[in-house]
């Protein structure tokens, strides 16, 4: 049985790569490079000058480890664009899962999606959430879990359900993409078809790069009921990094 688990863990894992495409969310980052096929990448370029002030110190970017499935390795999952003052949040698909929308949400129209590629050349949904969202909380939004009534996988700190804000895209195979915002805390959780299912649940840790720190964890969520399969990721900010950005940004 337990090879049977690693084995569909690898068939899921090794298609790691969906063919949304790079161009729909060309929003800056940290680090935007340009690639052979005219999208951009994600990721936080190494800094080449002395580092002068904390908000130079502050590295956020977060990458999957995992050694059962090497797909999924050093995946890059979180980020934080210093520019723009906001988080970066993504999650990579499973080969054949095509999602190609971008736009923002609609009550939070500065909180944007859309696919996106980073440094790895994994292509995934990514959204951007301004730091203020996260750093002071946000007010008026329902609290909730996943979807399916779970509470929310691996979440650190023991946050089991969250303000949340959810779209729902019946034109994308009625994928439905529901984000999770809290004290220093976020989630993102997308809807996956069913025909990619399998019957049990996975987490892999969310590390810095130097694997000093888990900033969360990508977990697979496996079908429930009537409710299809999804993979969720959660990350949390550091209270050091956390009151560095609000002195830095003035919050």
């Amino acid at each position: 049985m337990k090879n049977q688990m690693k084995v569909l863990i690898a068939i899921l894992a090794a298609t790691v790569l969906t063919n949304c495409s790079p161009k729909a969310f060309q929003a800056g980052v940290s680090s935007v490079t340009g690639n052979e096929n005219g999208g951009q990448s994600i990721g936080s370029a190494p800094s080449t000058t002395p580092t002068s002030k904390p908000i130079d110190t502050v590295d956020m970017q977060g990458l999957v480890e995992s050694t059962q499935a090497p797909s999924y390795n050093k995946a890059l999952t979180f980020d934080f664009d210093k520019k723009r003052g906001e988080f970066i949040i993504m999650i990579p698909f499973p080969s054949g899962v095509f999602f190609s929308p971008s736009g923002s949400f609609p009550s939070h129209p500065d909180i944007t999606y859309g696919p996106a590629m980073d440094a790895q050349g994994a292509e995934k949904l990514a959204v951007r959430i301004p730091i203020k969202y996260i750093i002071k909380g946000v007010s008026l939004l329902p609290t909730a879990r996943l979807p399916n009534g779970d509470i929310l996988p691996r979440m650190p700190q023991g946050y089991g359900e969250l303000p949340s804000l959810a779209l729902s895209f019946p034109s994308q195979n009625n994928m439905q993409v529901s984000l999770y915002l809290g004290v220093n805390a976020v989630g993102l959780f997308v809807t996956l078809p069913e025909n990619i299912a399998i019957p049990f649940g996975f987490s892999f840790p969310v590390k810095s790069a130097d694997k000093t720190k888990t900033f969360g964890f990508l977990t697979y969520v496996p079908p429930k009921g009537i409710y299809p399969p999804g993979m969720f990721v959660s990350s949390i900010i550091p209270a050091n990094v956390s009151r560095i950005l609000e002195d830095y940004f003035h919050l």
